[in-house]
């Protein structure tokens, strides 16, 4: 996991992990606040409190619907008008593999297929506005089903907005590509933690610098074997 703010210490990316209802679930939150520094991270401080509020709430379209509702309704957050924020959430089961997830027009996950050695887009067609846009709003969900050494990377849009020193964006589809050339380094398994560094290092080399204009979140899991624990492995 890798998470960079751009402006100090406090960044408007929210990443979190839990266990829900019998243990045997785990839901992953990546959210997104439009904005940088203290004014973003007191609106994801709020979307970390309503995901405690919801966290029984194993349906990950109808967790959105529920935090789209009274995201808006809270008002001014300490004087902190509310703004914008996109995110991904997503619900895995740990005895079946199953991974349900939904988004409010946050970029897509990427999924590696341990069984051919391919990464691909999950959530193609998927439709959901921001949080906050407009009450009511539904959202759709899909379903895929982890095999033991598959991938699933959730991420900000730093790293696909970023660009290079002539103004170039890197795009989904640069990032995609960038995420199969540094996994092919590899031997596999490849640990998470370097995996993740060294596809940081490739979009700071695209960017041409250390520094980023936006947050910064990677998040990395992967299904553990049968004979290891249940719960995804985070990097």
């Amino acid at each position: 996991m890798i998470a960079l703010p751009s402006e100090g210490r406090e960044g408007g990316d929210l990443y979190a992990l839990f266990s829900c209802g019998d243990h045997r679930f785990c839901r992953m939150v990546l959210a997104d606040a439009v904005g940088h520094g203290y004014t973003a991270s007191e609106v994801v401080r709020q979307v970390h409190a309503l995901l405690h509020k919801y966290n029984d709430v194993r349906d990950p379209s109808a967790l959105l619907a529920a935090l789209n509702e009274d995201f808006p309704a809270a008002g001014d957050i300490h004087g902190v008008p509310l703004r914008l924020t996109t995110a991904v959430t997503a619900t895995y089961h740990c005895d079946t593999g199953e991974f349900n997830y939904a988004y409010a027009a946050h970029p897509r996950m990427l999924e590696w297929r341990a069984r051919n050695g391919r990464w691909g887009v999950l959530g193609e067609g998927l439709d959901g506005l921001p949080l906050g846009v407009i009450s009511g709003e539904l959202y759709s969900q899909q379903s895929v089903k982890l095999e033991p050494g598959d991938l699933v990377m959730a991420f900000s849009d730093a790293l696909t907005e970023v660009e290079s020193p002539d103004g170039t964006e890197l795009t989904a589809e640069g990032f995609l590509e960038l995420a199969e050339r540094t996994m092919a380094r590899f031997s596999q398994p490849a640990p998470l933690d370097e995996f993740s560094r060294e596809l940081l290092a490739g979009v700071r080399h695209y960017h041409g610098s250390d520094r980023f204009r936006d947050d910064l979140t990677l998040l990395t899991l992967r299904r553990r074997s049968q004979e290891q624990d249940q719960a995804p492995e985070p990097g």
